[in-house]
């Protein structure tokens, strides 16, 4: 028997130990007086999370945990003014994995951004594709195959915000939602808000190292860029010393790890799908927060001689969390668990409540925690593997309670013979 509870006890200790596995810790700046305050999330805590942004933790010096809320995109849907579009078809094609939407907007009112109102999918990752057309035959890509987190929820709904979308007035949308992650997204309304402005704030992740080579492909130029850590990319510009006048059509791909193919990346700031570098532009390209080791630039040449790339930068939108701290407490900061849920706090309920002007603080002295800088074996445990311990758990202790009962009930029989 106490072999029975010894391995009960061991199994749910190493459990617990894989659910709460991270392999970064940090401090946050003591603030010299209690509030609310924006804490930045730099691109050495981003590259470093999951892709939900999820695996963030706070705690203060007694191992409480502190409550946070995301900032990104709120500012842009302060207003409530909305109007709801009609969905004239809304079907799951289980056989293609996907759910296809074509929304009608008979008034061709302006569209930039949209809003899917699904069942909450338990924070899986969206693959969204949007074409826009006029006459139902002619369509023209708006996003293709781009990633969206149904923003955070605890509720039977959640939010797929596209507040990105190129702004166009076609009088027809066609949508599909892909079930990459095996799971369905079953859409209950789409909105289009009346977006307030606001001016986005990017800040420069660590300068990649770049390698031009003219002569792999004819009349082409590949430039390989390669940043020390993968990290998530918004924005990346192009810097070109020779010629003084120049116009060539580029791409930027990315090689798929399992096939070898060259995957184009979706480009966001503009309607047209083609990206060109011009000596009369800026040279510079929006993603959507692509998570990224190395990138290609491939320039067609033509018959010009190839242009000379002298700098490329990449650049990320600022992340912050806002969270309430108290005068001089020390806070210690947790990150970095693929499996990690996301935190469902009540104060997402009060946002209302918090100063739009919040002072600032930083995440400061990152560090890997002790295991992994030793480089010790972090064994990865899959969802399926957990839930069969659990159910081992479940029938050891039925076990165990029927053994009870049974001892108990031919203890009761035996005191009735006597």
């Amino acid at each position: 028997m106490k072999k029975i509870y010894f391995f009960i006890t061991f199994l749910i200790f190493t459990l617990e130990i894989f659910a709460q596995d991270f392999l970064y810790q940090a401090k946050l700046e003591e603030v010299d007086s209690s509030g609310y305050y924006f804490i930045y999330l730099s691109p050495e805590v981003t590259s470093k999370l999951n892709s939900k942004f999820s695996d963030l933790r706070i705690y203060d010096k007694k191992n409480n945990e502190v409550s946070y809320i995301r900032n990104t995109e709120d500012g842009l849907y302060k207003t409530a003014i909305s109007k709801e579009m009609k969905i004239i078809q809304n079907d799951y094609k289980k056989t293609k994995k996907h759910t296809f939407l074509l929304i009608h907007n008979p008034q061709a009112f302006s569209i930039n951004n949209l809003t899917i109102i699904v069942d909450n999918p338990n924070n899986a990752e969206a693959w969204v594709n949007i074409s826009g057309s006029n006459d139902l035959k002619s369509w023209n890509i708006l996003k293709n195959n781009t990633r969206y987190m149904p923003e955070f929820s605890d509720s039977a709904t959640a939010e797929i915000r596209i507040s990105d979308l190129p702004e166009s007035e076609y009088e027809y949308y066609r949508i599909y939602i892909f079930d990459f992650n095996k799971v369905v997204f079953n859409v209950n309304k789409i909105l289009n808000y009346e977006l307030s402005k606001k001016n986005q704030e990017f800040v420069e992740v660590l300068k990649p190292h770049f390698i031009q080579d003219d002569s792999t492909q004819e009349n082409q130029t590949v430039v390989t860029i390669s940043f020390s850590d993968a990290q998530y990319i918004d924005l990346v510009k192009f810097y070109v010393s020779k010629p003084s006048y120049y116009l060539r059509k580029a791409e930027i791909v990315k090689k798929d790890s399992a096939t070898g193919k060259r995957i184009r990346l979706q480009y966001h700031d503009q309607n047209q799908t083609d990206f060109y570098l011009c000596s009369d532009s800026l040279n510079q390209i929006r993603l959507s927060r692509y998570f990224a080791h190395n990138l290609m630039l491939i320039v067609y040449n033509n018959n010009d001689k190839p242009l000379v790339i002298s700098d490329i930068k990449a650049y990320q939108q600022k992340e912050y969390i806002t969270a309430y701290l108290e005068k001089n407490k020390k806070y210690t900061v947790y990150f970095g668990n693929k499996n990690l849920p996301p935190p469902i706090y009540d104060l997402k309920f009060f946002k209302n409540k918090i100063p739009s002007n919040c002072p600032q603080v930083e995440i400061i002295e990152i560090s890997a925690l002790k295991d992994f800088n030793n480089n010790s074996k972090v064994v990865k445990v899959k969802p399926y593997i957990l839930w069969i311990a659990f159910g081992i758990v479940i029938l050891i202790l039925a076990a165990i309670s029927l053994k009870m009962f049974l001892s108990a009930k031919k203890k009761t029989d035996n005191e009735i013979e006597l």
